[in-house]
């Protein structure tokens, strides 16, 4: 992420701040921070928060963007590398458009590491299912209806003003479940800001070989189902109709299993997870999915 940081381009007249957030009670990266602060002309900020969980790091980075006066914000996640290009054409978007909020896409990339058959078909599921999605929001930016789109930390663009105006702040609540970034473009949307898609901000992520088994796919899934539920605040009955089709599509993609091989039986796992998900939310169970007891899956040296 640093190196492509320093390579990319800057947007003309633009004034640029690096701020980087440490979700520990103690710096384990200052070391990392003071390298890179050598190699580029910017001021650069390390600041720690050690209550944990994400929505208290965005917070804090947020807190300090409105402190200091900047005029955007922008996130993404620790594990990516951004395009030459990210920045001139994340912040290009929002000024043509006059945008309070924007998001870029994702493009996922192998690790080095060999994978197996199955972590191979979970990558091709995985990487296709994103690929639909980012084809969706560039036909809704281009006939101008991706203002109801969510837009995620991962690449992510905020006026600050905006923010000001209303007053909106991560859900702390949502610590551990993941999703608190949803519920803040849903929160900006409800407020009357102007959301957009900059379709050529492109960043990448190599996804590590432990986010690969199909255990953790479908644990995802079936988080990101409750989250859905608990954001949308959906009525049980709609979420258990949701919930048995979610069960039927498992069934039959396992049923397809002898036929289609790998790629029925990835589908079986993602659907069942879904369903899972939307039927823990009826009983108001929450996802996990960030807890300290996970770790190891979202970090990867310390």
């Amino acid at each position: 992420m640093l190196d492509s940081f320093a390579r990319m381009e800057r947007p003309e007249g633009a004034d640029i701040e690096f701020v980087f957030c440490e979700n520990d009670e103690e710096s384990r990266v200052s070391d990392v921070v003071e390298n890179f602060r050598s190699e580029v002309p910017e001021p650069v900020q390390l600041m720690l928060e050690p209550q944990k969980g994400i929505p208290f790091a965005r917070n804090r980075v947020l807190a300090a963007a409105l402190e200091q006066g900047f005029d955007f914000l922008t996130f993404v996640d620790d594990d990516e590398v951004v395009k030459p290009d990210w920045l001139v054409n994340l912040l290009s978007a929002m000024q043509a458009r006059s945008l309070d909020l924007c998001g870029g896409p994702v493009e996922f990339t192998r690790p080095d590491d060999r994978l197996s058959p199955m972590q191979e078909a979970v990558f091709i599921h995985k990487t296709e299912r994103s690929l639909k999605n980012i084809t969706r929001r560039e036909a809704d930016a281009a006939a101008n209806k991706d203002s109801r789109l969510n837009i995620y930390t991962n690449n992510w663009c905020v006026r600050i003003d905006a923010v000001r105006t209303h007053g909106l702040m991560f859900d702390e609540a949502m610590r551990y479940t993941g999703g608190s970034d949803t519920r803040f473009s849903r929160q900006m949307r409800s407020a009357g800001a102007s959301i957009g898609w900059a379709p050529s901000a492109w960043v990448s992520e190599v996804l590590p070989r432990k986010r690969l088994t199909l255990s953790y796919y479908a644990g995802r899934a079936r988080d990101q189902a409750s989250n859905d539920v608990l954001i949308r605040q959906h009525s049980t009955i709609k979420t258990w109709i949701r919930a048995t089709q979610r069960l039927t599509d498992a069934l039959l993609n396992f049923l397809s299993v002898p036929v289609r091989g790998r790629k029925a039986l990835v589908n079986a796992g993602f659907k069942f997870g879904m369903a899972t998900g939307l039927l823990r939310a009826t009983m108001g169970l929450k996802s996990r999915h960030y807890a300290p007891s996970h770790e190891r899956l979202h970090v990867e040296s310390r």
